[in-house]
């Protein structure tokens, strides 16, 4: 997944632009037209590693308007939620923010939630867990926590009440 060429046929939306920026939490101005594109939000990003996510594009995609080209790309479920992009940031912009306030627009828009999201969703909905444990095969058995001497896993006492917390915590902006 990249956003290269995202911007080929694209017109600027300058009034969902503006939209976004007055959801950011971060401040009440702009904060991504202070974005100068240093590149330390991409430079500690987890996904970028792995996913070629780039969060400093991001924040100029949105300054330049081009707000359904990154909706309609599969790159804004790319993000860990690591939150290292608005801890390394010198201007205190936050990519993360922005790609939450994206996925909003996506699912409210009815666009398709990638497979590994929502599964991991559902299983963090039903478990309290984004997976479940694993047992590990090796050169002679397999290993589990018990047999590796781990302590079990807390999960929640009242997995409902925890189910209701997190989809409140969902619908509400990051």
């Amino acid at each position: 997944m990249s956003i290269i060429d995202l911007t080929s046929m694209g017109e600027a939306q300058n009034q969902l632009r503006t939209q976004i920026n007055d959801k950011l939490t971060t401040q009440t101005i702009e904060l991504s037209d202070y974005c100068f594109q240093c590149g330390r939000c991409t430079s500690g990003c987890e996904a970028h590693k792995l996913l070629e996510l780039e969060p400093h594009k991001i924040t100029v995609l949105l300054k330049r308007g081009f707000i359904d080209e990154m909706i309609n790309s599969d790159i804004i479920w790319t993000c860990i939620n690591c939150l290292k992009c608005w801890e390394r940031c010198p201007q205190q912009v936050a990519p993360v923010e922005i790609l939450h306030i994206l996925k909003n627009i996506a699912i409210g828009q009815g666009k398709q939630v990638p497979g590994e999201y929502t599964n991991m969703l559902q299983n963090t909905m039903s478990t309290a867990l984004i997976q479940s444990p694993k047992e590990i095969p090796t050169q002679n058995t397999t290993a589990t926590r018990d047999t590796l001497g781990l302590p079990p896993i807390s999960t929640p006492k009242d997995l409902a009440k925890f189910s209701q917390y997190i989809m409140a915590a969902a619908t509400q902006p990051p």
